[in-house]
């Protein structure tokens, strides 16, 4: 398994050992550079894991924050790839270390870092669509915060639309994610999973759960998503606009393919068209 040790010295393992549903990625250090690097490999037979590392090897953005891939490994039985690694910590991590009087203020730096980051995904017509704390890497030394974007096995270019069925991971994705709707995708989408990741961070639950994941599916597809007062007004205010969702008064499966893209785009367009805009919202606040 270590394919590694001729160019790379191994420093941890990242994943769970015990967790091998997505394969496993390894911390490595280059041996001649000295530079770090993330090596994620994944068994061929685990087909859904395998199609999504086959996806995350052909997204390098080269931009700073963006992922780059650096190599891949391929022989009959397993996949790899070799990315650069984003020193950090995941969003939820580093909100446990900001004091409640900073939150705003934090928040704001946040967005603006992340704000070219969208904007390139944007430019690209990329979706990202798997948008959730674990995804979001922050960097803060001498008081220069920087973010990272990770993990883009999911993504998909948006001209170019990919024939999959891929359950898209509960809690964060949007209705049209959900429903594995990619024609009614849209840059509100990943701004709508971003809303979902700062009520979790600002309240410390997501706003819709079961332990029943068809009721789960359900609530997060159609039910509206309400006020609490553990977020401030403002920001609430904010956050309502980029959590927009079509109330369906029939189960989706209930009615046509017509029916169905014309609810999700209308409320599409109520949302935050672009993340300037949400941007531009957030640092009203």
């Amino acid at each position: 398994m270590e394919v590694w040790k001729e160019n790379f010295t191994l420093v941890r393992q990242l994943s769970r050992t015990q967790s091998k549903r997505f394969g496993q990625s390894f911390l490595l250090q280059e041996k001649s550079s000295k530079k770090l690097v993330v090596f994620k490999l994944i068994d061929k037979s685990n087909s859904i894991g395998y199609q999504q590392l086959k996806n995350e090897n052909i997204f390098t953005l080269s931009q700073k924050g963006l992922p780059e891939i650096l190599g891949s490994f391929e022989n009959e039985t397993q996949f790899g790839i070799y990315k650069k690694y984003e020193e950090g910590e995941t969003f939820d991590l580093f909100w446990k270390g900001v004091k409640r009087f900073k939150k705003k203020e934090k928040l704001n730096e946040i967005i603006n870092n992340l704000q070219p980051l969208f904007q390139r995904l944007e430019e690209q017509n990329i979706t990202h669509a798997d948008i959730k704390p674990e995804n979001i890497i922050i960097r803060q030394e001498n008081g220069k915060l920087e973010c990272a974007l990770i993990d883009f096995g999911l993504a998909f270019n948006r001209t170019d639309l990919p024939e999959r069925k891929t359950l898209f991971q509960l809690g964060y994705a949007s209705p049209e994610l959900i429903l594995n709707r990619l024609d009614c995708v849209d840059p509100s989408t990943d701004i709508f999973s971003l809303c979902l990741v700062i009520y979790k961070l600002w309240t410390g639950k997501l706003p819709l759960s079961s332990s029943h994941p068809a009721m789960m599916t359900q609530l997060q597809i159609t039910y509206p998503i309400e006020k609490t007062w553990k977020i401030p007004k403002n920001l609430w205010k904010v956050l309502a606009k980029g959590l927009v969702k079509h109330h369906f008064k029939l189960p989706a499966n209930k009615m046509t393919k017509d029916e169905v893209s014309v609810a999700l785009k209308e409320a599409n367009t109520k949302r935050y068209r672009n993340f300037s805009d949400f941007q531009k919202a957030i640092n009203s606040i």
